[in-house]
C-alpha cells in the first residue's frame, strides 16, 4: 500500500484490478486544508527516449529507473529482467486479462516489493512483468494509469514536466498558472483507459493521449464515419515514412472549449476489419463493443501546445494553452 510516513487514509478507494492495493496517504495539517492548498508530490522530469516515448523517473528497489509515460496504458508494467535481479515474485494473471504491449501478450504479473515517486512510497504493488516490449528501449517499465490515477497530474509537455499533487484539496482548485482555463470531464472505460471530448473541423472526436513524437493518429474507418471521408477523396494526401503509408487531410482546426490548434498534422492509418468502438455497434452481425480505443490518439506535437491537469478523483481535466501564464 501507499505510504508517506504521515497517517493513511484508511477510506481511500483504489482501483485493485490486478489485485494491486494503492492507497495515497496524503493528510494534511488543518490550516493547509482550509486554505485549499495545493500539495505537491513530485516535480519530474520527462525524457524522450530514441522511440519517440518519455520518461519519468521511479524509484524501485532503491534506486532510481526509467519508467515510460503511459497515459494511455490502463496498467504498469516492468521488464522481466529487472523483476529477476531483485528477486520479485511472479504470478500468472487472473483468467480472462490478457493485455497486450508492444506486440507483447502479457500472461504474467509482478508484486514490487518497494517503489516511490516524489515524496510518496508503495510496498506490493501489482506491475505487469514484460520479457520482450522494453528490450532495447532504454526503459525499465512503463508507469500506467493503475499508479497515476492515485495523485492528480499535471502535464507540461512544453517544458518538459510531469508535477503530481495530492487529490486532498478543494474541487477546481488547481490550476496555478494562469488566469483562465478550460474545464472538460474525461472519461475511464471498463478497461481504464482515459479519453475526452474535443472537436476537429467542428466535430465532436473522442481522444486519448498517446505519449510519442509524431502525427496523432485516427483510423480509416473512423474517418468516414465521422467526416465521409475516405483515401480517395477529394484533398487526401499519401504520406510514406518508415515504410509505413497513410493520408493526410488538411484538418483546419482541434480544440477544446475554445483552445484552439491549428493545422494538426494527423496520420489517417487503414483499418482492417470492424472498427473498434466503445459504445454498442454491431460486429459482423453481433451487437457489441470494445475498449481502449478512441477515434484520435493525440500524439507530442498536439500536446505540446496545450498544458494539462488531470483530476482523476474529480473526473476533470483542466487546459490552458501551453504559454499561459499569470
Amino acid at each position: 500500500m501507499w505510504y508517506d510516513g504521515r497517517a493513511a487514509d484508511e477510506g481511500c478507494e483504489m482501483k485493485t484490478m490486478l489485485c494491486a492495493a494503492a492507497l495515497l496517504a496524503a493528510a494534511l495539517p488543518a490550516r493547509a486544508a482550509e486554505k485549499c492548498a495545493l500539495p505537491q508530490i513530485a516535480a519530474l522530469t520527462l525524457k524522450p527516449l530514441g522511440s519517440g516515448e518519455y520518461t519519468i523517473p521511479v524509484s524501485i528497489g532503491g534506486a532510481e529507473r526509467r519508467f515510460v509515460l503511459g497515459l494511455n496504458n490502463p496498467f504498469s508494467a516492468i521488464s522481466g529482467p529487472l523483476a529477476d535481479q531483485l528477486g520479485y515474485e511472479t504470478r500468472r494473471l487472473p483468467p480472462g486479462i490478457s493485455p497486450h504491449l508492444n506486440a507483447e501478450t502479457v500472461t504474467r504479473q509482478v508484486s514490487v516489493g518497494e517503489l516511490a515517486i516524489g515524496s510518496t512510497h508503495a510496498k506490493d504493488f501489482h506491475m505487469l512483468r514484460v520479457d520482450a516490449a522494453l528490450t532495447g528501449s532504454g526503459a525499465d517499465g512503463v508507469a500506467g494509469l493503475d499508479l497515476l490515477e492515485n495523485f492528480d497530474v499535471e502535464l507540461d509537455l512544453k517544458a518538459g514536466k510531469l508535477n503530481l499533487f495530492s487529490q486532498a484539496h478543494c474541487q477546481g482548485n488547481v490550476v496555478y498558472w494562469a488566469p483562465s482555463y478550460a474545464e472538460v470531464p474525461f472519461k475511464t472505460d471498463a478497461s481504464g483507459h482515459v479519453s475526452f471530448v474535443m472537436t476537429l473541423d467542428d466535430r465532436k472526436v473522442t481522444v486519448d493521449l498517446d505519449m510519442r513524437e509524431g502525427s496523432s493518429v485516427m483510423g480509416s474507418k473512423t474517418l468516414r464515419r465521422l467526416f465521409d471521408l475516405a483515401p480517395g477523396s477529394p484533398g487526401m494526401v499519401t504520406e510514406t515514412q518508415g515504410g509505413t503509408t497513410f493520408w493526410h487531410y488538411p484538418f483546419k482546426t482541434l480544440a477544446v472549449e475554445g483552445i484552439a490548434i491549428a493545422d494538426p498534422h494527423i496520420a489517417i492509418l487503414s483499418q482492417d476489419g470492424p472498427e473498434c468502438r466503445p459504445e454498442a455497434h454491431w460486429i459482423d452481425g453481433r451487437e457489441g463493443r470494445c475498449f481502449g480505443s478512441s477515434d484520435l490518439h493525440l500524439r507530442a506535437p498536439v500536446l505540446r501546445a496545450l498544458h494539462l491537469y488531470f483530476a482523476f478523483k474529480e473526473k476533470m481535466l483542466y487546459v490552458t494553452p501551453a504559454d499561459a501564464h499569470l
